[in-house]
């Protein structure tokens, strides 16, 4: 499998708002780290077609970017959706699993291709072409597993409630509006995937994981890594990668960073922020 022959779908937000359990906020800041990661899968060359999405209302100047990717030799679509005020409670995975379904919707080139990569904007990982083989309905990253994780009676009973979308509701709503402790309500997860990096035919996605995300209870420990665990686990369609590959870029979510781009990445993206940003 050559991934030059599959789009990638960045998933982009510049300006996190509200969303809780998010620790890089500054606009500028995280616009610059999605430029660098840009910037490296464009230099890097193994996706022609990339489609970049952010669910933000950012202003900014798609044609920036578009012509930036052209002269890589790349085909980049710029898509701004609509965000969710559920973010604000069920947590940032609800927000990326609803931005990748208007993507799904929205997207030509997704439309018109049978299956994706998808990224976490921000991030770059140069492994994709020995971890990646593409003979399955999907490829995902496993990142943990526990048939039992000690986290008492009461979590193990109430997990699988999470697995539904009117259990994850209602779990959602006895912690905010029931005030009901934490420790008797919240998930107990089997596993989760990493859902920063991963490949799957469009069609497949589309059956099992388009509203996966609407289940995720961020506060109650259901994240979006937990949820789409869940629903691929045991299915013999797909391969799930116990090897975690080399991702380099800063995680929204934490502020931390693994590795770092070179210098003439970082400068180039400094560069294409202000004119991105200047309208």
């Amino acid at each position: 499998m050559s991934p030059v022959d599959i789009p990638l779908l960045i998933t982009a937000t510049f300006d996190a708002g509200k969303a809780p359990y998010v620790a890089l906020s500054g606009i500028e800041e995280r616009v610059e780290k999605h430029m660098q990661g840009l910037l490296a899968w464009l230099k890097d060359g193994s996706f022609r077609k990339i489609v970049f999405v952010k669910n933000c209302t950012t202003q900014t100047r798609s044609d920036v970017l578009e012509k930036t990717a052209s002269r890589y030799g790349a085909e980049l679509e710029y898509i701004t959706v609509k965000s969710s005020h559920r973010t604000q409670l069920q947590g940032k995975g609800f927000g990326e699993g609803d931005l990748i379904r208007q993507a799904i919707e929205q997207s030509e080139i997704l439309r018109d291709s049978d299956e994706f990569f998808k990224i976490t904007g921000k991030l770059y990982s140069p492994d994709v072409s020995r971890l990646f083989f593409g003979h399955s309905n999907g490829e995902f990253l496993m990142s943990s597993y526990a048939e039992k994780n000690g986290n008492g009676w009461m979590r193990e009973l109430v997990s699988p409630l999470y697995r539904r979308e009117i259990g994850s509701g209602f779990m959602g709503w006895m912690r905010f509006y029931g005030h009901i402790p934490w420790g008797m309500i919240a998930s107990s997860p089997r596993g989760s995937i990493d859902t920063r990096l991963y490949r799957v035919r469009r069609d497949y996605y589309k059956e099992k994981l388009l509203f996966s995300y609407r289940r995720v209870q961020d506060s109650l420990g259901y994240s979006l890594e937990n949820v789409v665990f869940d629903d691929v686990f045991g299915d013999k369609t797909i391969r799930l990668i116990k090897e975690l590959p080399v991702i380099l870029g800063t995680s929204g979510t934490l502020g931390t960073t693994a590795g770092s781009y070179t210098e003439e990445i970082q400068e180039q993206a400094k560069q294409l922020t202000i004119d991105l940003m200047t309208l």
